[in-house]
């Protein structure tokens, strides 16, 4: 059985729900609401003495919440913002029966996506990333000609894969490299490419990589910065 009600704390509005629990617990959710779940006979007193010693934690987290709202879900839907080597492009849904792959319009800013009826946000999203896949493999050449004269080292082979890393590096010296690299700058790749081949020499972060990382690419860390921010 649960109880709940809306109450009034120091100004601030507290979702209440009694449970048959044993504990007091108290979180914020995304949207800044305060849900307090209590066990079914605890008195009000304890409750209010509960939040209050808390309100500061309280107005601080809703505080940075409302600073950084959460992003909404992506759905691949028509109308999305999506981008392709850092530029924005205007998502399309389209049916597959002429097109069996994505493509895009650069002079409308437009990516059309060929799509199955009743399609999943995962098959969707799948389709997206086989064009990031695409644009990965045409452009690998110019990226490694250009970042292995730099560095002076070659790696065995370069694959293109989606994965939770920008990139890694073994040590038979096979690289790997995020196939959503294809959504940012290409400066962005460039990073990542040098960042992997540096570990051909030294493999490892320490001052000899960071060194090399300097050497061969010295504005390095406003790039990463650039790479991790969320599009």
């Amino acid at each position: 059985m649960v109880v709940r009600e809306e109450i009034q704390i120091e100004g601030i509005s507290i979702i209440l729900e009694r449970k048959n629990i044993k504990h007091l617990y108290l979180r914020i959710k995304p949207d800044g609401t305060v849900k307090v779940s209590s066990p079914m006979r605890l008195s009000d007193e304890a409750i209010n003495d509960f939040v209050s010693s808390r309100l500061d934690w309280i107005r601080d987290t809703q505080s940075k919440m409302l600073e950084n709202p959460p992003k909404p879900k992506i759905k691949y839907k028509d109308g999305e913002t999506h981008y392709i080597w850092g530029k924005p492009y205007t998502l399309q849904l389209i049916g597959n029966e002429n097109a069996k792959r994505a493509f895009y319009d650069t002079k409308e800013s437009i990516i059309y996506l060929p799509v199955p009826k009743r399609s999943t946000i995962k098959q969707r999203e799948k389709i997206l990333f086989e064009l990031y896949r695409a644009e990965m493999n045409k452009g690998l050449s110019y990226f490694l000609d250009k970042c292995t004269y730099f560095v002076g080292v070659e790696p065995k082979e370069v694959k293109i894969r989606n994965m939770k890393n920008w990139g890694n590096c073994r040590k038979d010296k096979r690289i790997t490299l995020n196939l959503k690299l294809a959504k940012k700058p290409p400066i962005c790749t460039e990073y990542v490419l040098i960042h992997e081949l540096c570990h051909l020499i030294e493999f490892n972060h320490g001052p000899k990589f960071k060194a090399l990382m300097d050497s061969f690419c010295p504005n390095w860390r406003e790039i990463k910065k650039l790479l991790n921010e969320e599009q």
